[in-house]
Formats: C-alpha cells, structure tokens, sequence
C-alpha cells in the first residue's frame, strides 16, 4: 500500500525500512510500525482463525483487546501483533490454522455451530462414559490457539525495578499528563506509565482544534515534551500496567526499544497515592458477522491513516454511536477514503459542527440507523443498514465497515485495587461509587469527552494525589474544581446494545467465538448473573480478557432479563494483559546469602549447593561420599563453617515469658555459663524447630535456630505474644555474627593454642558456655556442643572476625592436620549419632513425641500457654503414629536412597536419611513408620522406582549407632 507520508501526526519514519517473513514471502514495513500494520500494509487482511469455528479474523483494534492478530512471531505464540513493534527480520506465522489463514481445512465447522450450543462441553460426550476418553484427547488437541514447542528457548533479557513515588500516574493521554505536571510542580515525585510507545492518548492523532486553534496532536506532543522535560516526572512508555492492589501497589511490564538493555522489563511501583487516566476503549457493535476482515473499531480505522499512514480501504461504511464516529469520518474522507454514509444509531445529540462538516463533504447521515449484517466469506464486500427499530433496510457495497457502538472506559486498575461500580445510565458506563483510598480517576474514564474538560479533569485528580504525601493543595483543588464546573460535563452515551437481529452470527466475545444467540441460550437454561454466563458461555475468558465483550455482557444480559436499570459488570483479574512469564522472572539472577568465609572456603576447594537462602561449601572435594572429610573429623580435627545458624538475643522484663511461650522446656532452668536445649512447635505440636538457648543476664538471652527458620523466627514470636502486652527486645544477629564448628578429639588443642582461658573437661565441660576474648580484641561466645558426636566447640564471633579467627584456628590446627568439613560430612556424621534435623527426621505430620523429643516437654508449666502443648497432650493417647526409628540394610553395600518408601500392601514409612557410614561400615539411616512397625528387629520392606520391583530390606536397630554413651562428644 502508498504511504500517506506527509502527515503531520506520523508516528512512522518512512525513511528506515524493516522486513518481517510470512509464508515465505518478505513484507516490507517501516520504523515504527507494529507487526499487525507492516503485515496490513503488505495486503494481509486475514491475520488468524477463530478459536471454535475457525472464522476468518483480521485487524480490528490497535491495542490488542481481542485474539484477532494473536500470531506466531519468531517462534512465540499468541503474540499480540497490534502492540508488538515490527523489528528487521521477524519471522511471523498464522496460528489455528490448518493449511492457511487464507484457506483454513478447518473452517467448514463454522457450518456446523449449531451442534455447539452454550455449555455444549458439559453436557455432551459423556454418555455412554466410555466415549469421554476418546473424545477428552480429541477436544485437547483442537482447544487452546498457538503451539509451544518444547525446545524453545526464550531469547532476550528481562529486567526488573522496583519504584517508590508519591504519585503514580495510569495513562499518558492528555489527561494523565495533565494529571503528572500538577502532581509534580508541588514538588512530587511522579511515575507516569503509558501503554504506547509514545504519550498522547487519543489527542496523538486527532486533528480537531482546542478552543485555543491548536490541533489536538499538537497539544499532546507539547504536553509530552513538557512531562518528559520534567525532572521529577518517570516516564514509562510502552508499558502495560497488567495490576493494581491495595495500599497503592501498581505491577507493570516495559518493552524495551532498539537502544534498551532489556527486552521487556518488569516494573512494580508503590505509591502514595494514584491517578487513573486509562481513557475508553470502543464498545463493539453488535451485528450478524460483526467480526469479518474489514470491520474495523473507529480508532482502529482513524490511527491506521493518521498514526501509520494507512487508508483502512477503498470504499466505507460507518456506523457509529458516538462524536468521534463522526469526527473520524470527516477526517478520513479528506485524506482520500470513499465514505457512503454515516449510520449514526443516536437520534439527536450529535455535534452540529461535524454533521455540518459531513454535509459539506456530501456524506449522507442516517440517524437512528445502524448495521445489521455484513455479506462477505472472507471480508467485508456489502453491507446491510437497517433503523435501529428493524422496519426499514438499506445495502451498500464497500470493502470497509467502521462500527462502533460507543466508549467504555477502561476502568481495569480501579477495579483491581477494589472500586465499587455500578451503572451510570447518562453516561452508559460502568463507573466507580466507591473508590479505593488516595485513588482519582480522570479523563474519558469519568464520562467527558471535551478536550479541555480532559485537561482539566487530570489537572485537578493531579493537586489531589499530591496531598496524601504532604502537600497543601487544598487553595489549588478548589480552584480547580471550579475551572473544570466551567467546562462541559459527562457526554449523554449511546444506549444501544444491539442491532435488530436474531444473533446467530452477532459474536459479543471475538475470542472465544460466543454470540448473542450463545447468551440467549445461557439465559434460558437460568443463568441470570453476567460473572455465571461468563464461565457457562466462555464469553470474556479469553486472552483479550474483558476487551471486547466486557461492556456489552452485563448491558445484554440486563436488556433480555428486561432489568435495564440494573446493568452488573463482571470481575476482572490481574493480568490485564497477557505478560510473559520470563517477564516475572527477570534477569533470573542466582540469589542466595554468604557467609564471611564464602570466598576461603572456594580457595579450600569447597563444591558449594544452595541450601535455603544460603548458599554452602557441601563438598570439599569431588568424593562425594566425604569419606576422607567424616575421618577426619572423627580421628582429627575439622572446620565447619555454621554461620547460617539463626542467632538471637532476647531481652527485657517479659524476655523469659515470651521464651516459655514458644519453648516446650521450662526455660526458666537455664543455668548461667550452661546451655539448655530445646524445641518450638506450632499450634498441632509438630515440631517446626529446635537450638540452644544461653542465660546471659537477668532477663537476657541468647539463643540459637535453625538456619531454615531464622527468617521466622522474630514474626513468630510476635505473632504468639501479641496479645499479652508484654515488654521484651528481640534482635536478629543471624548477619551480625559467624558461627565455627571446631569438632574431633584434636579439638582442644586446637582451641587452647589461640585462647587464653582453660579450655579443659573441667573448666568448660559439654553443655558449657564461656565468653572471652581473642588476643584482647575478638568478642567470643563459645558453646560446648556435640552435634556430630566428638569434642566439639562452637564460637560465634562478629561477622567482620571470622576470616581472622578461622585463619588462627586453621594455623592452630595445622600440626594436627585439620581441615574443612562441609554440609553433607556433617549430614553423615550427626546421622551417626542420630541427630535429628527438622524437615530431614521430621514433616509436617510428625509432632515432638513422633521424632523421640518428647524428652524436652515440660508438662508442668500450663500458665505458660506453650504453643502446641494442647496438642501434645491429645497426641499421647493417639496410637498409630509415626515414629522415628534407626534402621540398617540386610545389605552393607546398598544403602537405601533418602525418600525411599517403606510398604508392605500399601506405604508405611519412609527413610528419612541413609548413607554407608565409614565409621561403622555399615549402611545405617533413619526412618519414619506406622509406629506398629517401629520395634526392635522389625523387618522394613523398602520400594525404589529405579530398583524395576525388586524390594531392598532392611531391619530396625537400636538407636544411635555411634558412641552410644556419648562418651567423645563429653570427654
């Protein structure tokens, strides 16, 4: 197609071609352009099939709000081509199609949508039950549009930010613009998102003139220089706001340009306040074959000229409900388009100017009338008029119908966030009687269609959004609500739901192929709620979300239950638009916490896995087994480095209540320089974690978690103490302080070498605790634990020490060949000594007792309230639990895999943890099972997938399995 090139409002630049291939051939676009309006210029006019019936589909609206142009662009589909800018190279394909989009094998079941009826899928095919498998696989291979390939590869780089601001601003028009400037001459920080890749909204092609004779393109572009010149105004141009949630939380994905370093980027902003200046999109008029190649919405038609330099066709019909109908009528007709008439479905209310205009330019307008069907297999070639009554008929050959119904505003965000709508009936649209806290609409949205109304409507929602963050406007919002009474008020809407016809072919959802006749049939079977027909219909539910069917849904149903005055919109759900999921992922960065020792221990070769948030040396070296590592530790000395631990210091009057609230033991019996250790467990008495606690003054105390749950652990002990007003501190050190696992017989002297203090059996025996310090400058607190069965100290020195203090001890033990032990040599060796970890030797259903801690319930201390002792106390009398037992393989060369279930005629268990132990020799684990199941001796019948049926066995034992006295871990 010619370009029509000199257009002041262009947003193309001729002059920089693009290419894009499909169906072998080269199409040829320009800078600017979208993969929908370079494929238009090229010819194309059938873009996809519909989903159903597969229909012949083309291009309708511009900004994506039906599945008409959803293609196969570069290997991804349901691409929205209306939105997706034309970049050199692209390969693009139809989707839906058998064949072609052109000629479609598929398309002779649009012959039969008789046998579809409304709900046809619920209700068909499952009798006699054994047709539904065979029909199940059937109906999955023709439902859903697009085909994923499973080797697909997602190109590009997603980024992420993630704002604060006072005033968050939805819609670059002119009113959200306006709604920005005001917002940030007060001194505001402003976030403006528009959705195009450029600001204007629907002054961006309009060459109607302000009061002041400016033309409105002209207006938008001064606007848009002027916020973007703004310092304290952000900018987001081509960004899809896709939620709104409460406290002001908008979510929103950017396409990144030719000159961005993303390909889209996912933005979340919180803001004080928010001004919504979404606009209207064009509700649909409803008609048989309303949706063919040619018919086109009035925007769609007015941009394709003004915006791309397209004529939308040759020859056109237009009928409209609404001004700018009309306007776009004059405007298209002087850049060259044939125009038949203008079917205008209002009586009265036009603007006298535009019918002028249109008379001057010998265009018939025919009020009251509006289309009823378009003749035509593959695009638009005549077209049928009739009164809005249905008494009279006129037809008129043309390739082009312009069909709207009216506006509709897009009121997505405020619903999101939980405005309360109800129907406005001067207006015709859904708008807000309860808006969501430091929420202003303004623009379209609110019903004006004045230019400087819209100005002024965002002008004034711009000065009220500045005060929830400080300023004083209230002298500004008078003024301006004043300024904008002067102005003229809400439009009279159109009122029309439907062309007189029966609806057979009158489709209310493009997406999902539902028709009038489709709603009639859900009515009649008793769905009398919009949100019911919806779900039974499929109406709405597609990618366009509520686009196209949105507003004239709950219009329709209203008008055919003859409840006119009571109109109720549908939900609507994040997203708004189809986002994709690489969006939300981002960069997909590799997160994780290191501990101080992170960069020595790669130096020591440690083989690091990320364990929770953290991420730990697991291995140091490639045997995975940890044989030397275990040894060593068990004939030596090791070094582990237990950093991630939850560390805490609790303090104040109230300290040792909140402590007896979510410990089972009796916290007041912890012993200065001792150690006491305990569990937590949550409301069912299952044990959720356990670690030491450390009298360190008077109403002062510091204790240890697990690292799984050392984020918790400060919410749950609010959480359970925050009704009894009690006064305590609780600070986190998890990040302030490091943790070293001295442990082996060598230990001792080890830790002497570097201390001046008497680190004997005597003086600092198992169980103990010491402060001290390190070269008269290292603050240490050290524990005498035995978590891996031998000798072994625990000091939690500062962050920023531990590089020093691990270096003296690694110079301290060299004489005794010490060295680094990791994670899974500490797994064996606490195995060894059954040692429980929670969520390894525990789950969900396990509680305190199950896993042989019951030892650690004080049951005397009921004023306490203790968090799951209720529970607890059920649970003893409760038989046939699981119980925590110690098990060996009747095979020492084949340990069972962790996981590995434990049957006879059905599942009874499982292990929990097993490995070869080189200390023993033996292949020894432990294992959850049906307490029936847990006596000494008991033979455990184990199930592996990769065994191919063949059972392992293996023969309950005592518990543990090294040192059994704990005579090492005391010396």
């Amino acid at each position: 197609m010619n370009r029509l090139n000199q257009l002041p409002t262009l947003r193309i630049d001729p002059s920089e071609k693009r290419t894009l291939n499909y169906r072998g051939k080269t199409i040829q676009g320009v800078a600017g352009d979208t993969v929908a309006t370079a494929l238009f210029a090229g010819g194309v006019r059938i873009f996809a099939r519909s989903l159903k019936y597969h229909r012949p589909r083309g291009l309708y609206s511009l900004d994506g709000e039906c599945s008409n142009t959803c293609m196969d662009v570069d290997g991804i589909p349901n691409v929205r081509t209306e939105n997706t800018l034309l970049e050199d190279g692209m390969a693009v394909k139809a989707q839906n199609v058998v064949g072609s989009a052109e000629w479609d094998w598929l398309s002779f079941i649009d012959k039969f949508s008789w046998m579809m009826p409304a709900g046809f899928y619920y209700k068909t095919m499952h009798k006699p039950a054994s047709i539904w498998p065979v029909a199940m696989k059937q109906i999955r291979k023709a439902a859903g549009l697009g085909v994923i390939s499973a080797d697909y590869k997602m190109k590009g780089d997603f980024d992420e930010q993630y704002l604060m601001a006072e005033v968050t601003v939805i819609g670059g028009g002119a009113a959200g613009m306006a709604a920005a400037l005001a917002a940030a001459e007060s001194g505001r920080r402003v976030v403006l998102l528009e959705s195009r890749p450029f600001l204007g909204g629907c002054f961006d092609y309009r060459v109607t003139h302000t009061i002041d004779g400016q033309p409105l393109y002209q207006r938008a572009r001064d606007l848009a220089d002027k916020v973007e010149n703004t310092a304290n105004i952000r900018v987001f141009k081509h960004t899809a706001v896709v939620g709104s949630y409460t406290n002001n939380l908008i979510t929103a994905f950017q396409t990144g340009g030719p000159d961005d370093a993303f390909t889209q980027r996912y933005v979340e902003i919180r803001s004080d306040s928010v001004v919504v200046a979404t606009g209207c999109i064009e509700r649909p008029l409803l008609f048989e074959n309303n949706e063919r190649p040619g018919v086109m919405q009035v925007a769609c038609a007015h941009r394709l000229a003004r915006t791309y330099g397209l004529l939308p066709g040759k020859a056109a019909i237009f009928s409209v409900g609404h001004d700018l109908g009309l306007e776009a009528a004059v405007d298209l007709f002087d850049l060259g388009l044939k125009i038949h008439c203008v079917a205008d479905a209002r009586e009265d209310g036009q603007n006298p100017q535009l019918l002028l205009a249109l008379a001057e330019r010998q265009i018939p307008v025919l009020k009251g009338w509006v289309a009823t069907r378009v003749n035509g297999c593959k695009g638009v070639k005549k077209v049928t008029l009739a009164t809005v009554e249905g008494t009279v008929t006129r037809q008129f050959a043309c390739d082009l119908l312009v069909a709207s119904a009216g506006l509709t505003p897009v009121t997505g965000p405020l619903i999101l966030a939980g405005a309360k709508m109800s129907y406005d009936s001067h207006t015709g649209y859904f708008l807000p009687n309860e808006l969501p806290e430091k929420m202003f609409p303004a623009g379209r949205l609110t019903g004006i269609n004045d230019p400087a109304a819209i100005e002024a409507s965002g002008h004034l929602a711009g000065l009220k959004a500045a005060s929830p963050s400080g300023a004083d406007m209230q002298s500004a919002v008078a003024d301006a609500q004043k300024a904008l009474a002067a102005l003229p008020s809400p439009e009279r809407g159109c009122k029309l739901v439907t062309a007189p016809v029966k609806g057979k072919k009158s489709f209310i959802c493009f997406d999902e192929d539902a028709t009038i006749k489709n709603i009639k049939q859900a009515i009649d079977q008793g769905f009398d709620v919009p949100e019911l027909i919806k779900r039974f219909t499929s109406a709405g539910t597609g990618p366009g979300q509520g686009g196209i069917p949105g507003h004239n849904l709950p219009l329709y149903v209203a008008k055919y239950t003859a409840s006119i005055n009571t109109p109720i919109p549908t939900t609507m759900r994040p997203p708004m638009v189809p986002t994709f999921i690489a969006t939300y992922a981002g960069y997909n960065h590799h997160m994780f916490k290191r501990t101080p020792m992170h960069d020595d221990q790669i130096a020591d070769g440690g083989i690091f896995r990320n364990i929770g948030v953290w991420q730990r040396a697991r291995y140091f070296s490639k045997d995975f087994d940890c044989k030397e590592e275990i040894l060593n530790v068990r004939n030596n000395v090791g070094m582990l480095d237990g950093s991630t631990l939850g560390k805490f210091r609790i303090h104040g009057p109230d300290a040792l209540k909140a402590l007896q609230r979510v410990y089972v033991s009796d916290m007041s019996k912890v012993k200065t320089g001792r150690i006491k250790y305990s569990a937590m467990c949550n409301d069912d008495g299952c044990v959720i974690d356990d670690g030491v606690v450390v009298k360190l003054d008077e109403n002062d105390y510091y204790f240890t978690t697990s690292t799984g749950r050392a984020g918790q652990t400060v919410e749950w002990m609010r959480y359970h103490t925050r009704f009894d007003g009690w006064d305590f501190n609780l600070v986190n050190l998890t990040d302030a302080m490091g943790v070293i696992n001295l442990s082996g017989p060598n230990a001792r002297k080890v830790l002497e070498k570097v201390v001046d203090i008497d680190v004997s059996g005597e003086a600092f025996p198992f169980s103990g605790y010491k402060e001290f310090l390190i070269q008269d400058t290292i603050f240490v607190r050290a524990m005498r634990l035995g978590f891996v069965g031998e000798l072994s100290y625990e000091l939690h020195v500062p962050a920023s020490y531990m590089k020093a203090v691990w270096n003296m001890l690694k110079d301290a033990g060299a004489e005794f060949g010490i060295r680094n032990f990791g994670v899974e040599a500490q797994n064996v060796l606490r195995m060894e000594k059954c040692h429980i970890i929670l969520g390894q030797e525990s789950e969900q259903r396990t509680n305190l007792l199950d896993v042989g801690l019951g030892f650690l319930w004080d049951r005397t201390k009921t004023d306490a309230k203790t968090v799951g002792a209720v529970a607890l106390r059920q649970a003893e009398k409760q038989p046939g639990r699981l119980k925590l037992v110690g098990i060996r393989m009747e095979d020492d060369d084949r340990p069972a895999r962790d996981g590995a279930l434990i049957v006879d005629s059905k599942v009874r268990g499982y292990v929990a943890t097993m490995r070869k132990s080189f200390t023993t020799g033996q292949a020894i684990g432990m294992a959850l099972v049906e307490s029936q199941l847990a006596d000494i001796g008991t033979r455990l019948e184990i199930f592996e997938d990769e065994c191919n049926g063949v059972r392992l066995y293996a023969r309950v034992v005592k518990m543990p399995f090294y040192d059994p006295k704990g005579e090492r871990m005391k010396s």
